[in-house]
């Protein structure tokens, strides 16, 4: 598929948890995915050799997406469930595999919701200042490549091996 391609959001989106659940289980950790449109966990993820369990919420970016993931608001609120992680999956080439990036749940809410804070705390390009909105978004590879890379394919972070 080229990147003119049309190209279905949804499908993207199964296609980053299947892979999520495929490189758990190639490192031996049961991984199943959730019933579409279970809240906030979209794979469970659990050890056999120590018992521990993870619950993961995954975003997936596609080839075509050069900007990075944009996520919302609701990304800045703190998570209550135990365990819990977001998975970024990004398909940056068809013909290989994605990169990951492995980040509990309330570290990256607490960074999100500085970074917004930050950003609107200064002006924009225009000299003017910014106007909150509910757009979020996370670059890994340029804006927050210094916070991004120590979770970088560290699936370790899941204390599941």
């Amino acid at each position: 598929m080229t990147t003119t391609e049309k190209h279905d959001y949804n499908i993207t989106g199964a296609s980053g948890e299947f892979f999520v659940a495929a490189e758990l289980s190639r490192r031996n950790i049961i991984a199943t995915l959730t019933i579409k449109n279970t809240p906030q966990i979209d794979v469970i993820a659990t050890s056999l050799k120590n018992g521990m369990s993870a619950n993961l919420q995954v975003k997936t970016k596609a080839e075509r997406n050069k900007q990075g993931w944009k996520l919302n608001s609701k990304i800045d609120i703190p998570s209550e469930i135990k365990n819990h992680f977001y998975v970024f999956v990004d398909l940056h080439d068809p013909k290989a595999l994605p990169e990951y990036y492995i980040i509990p749940n309330n570290i990256f809410a607490n960074f999100s919701e500085k970074k917004h804070k930050t950003w609107l705390s200064i002006t924009g390009r225009d000299g003017k200042e910014h106007k909150d909105n509910s757009v979020r978004n996370f670059k890994p590879y340029t804006n927050d490549k210094a916070f991004a890379e120590k979770y970088r394919n560290n699936w370790e972070i899941l204390s599941l091996f």
